[in-house]
């Protein structure tokens, strides 16, 4: 599930929730906790630019294997 924390201002996809608190992740491998009265659910543009971001970081990725040894 997409969604956008309003304490860190990011967009985020749910990993788990523990108690209070939900674990997040972005497609870059960044991930963070919050409480979970603080996220929403993302809107369509905020679903659109996680998939944005993940190809960025597939394309990215995809460069660095071609340039290696």
């Amino acid at each position: 599930m997409v969604v956008y924390d309003r304490v860190h201002e990011m967009v985020g996809v749910v990993d788990d929730f523990i108690g209070p608190f939900v674990h997040l992740a972005r497609p870059t491998g960044l991930t963070w906790q919050s409480r979970w009265v603080s996220v929403r659910p993302g809107t369509p543009y905020e679903q659109r630019q996680l998939r944005v971001l993940a190809a960025l970081h597939r394309l990215r990725h995809k460069g660095l294997a071609e340039a290696g040894p």
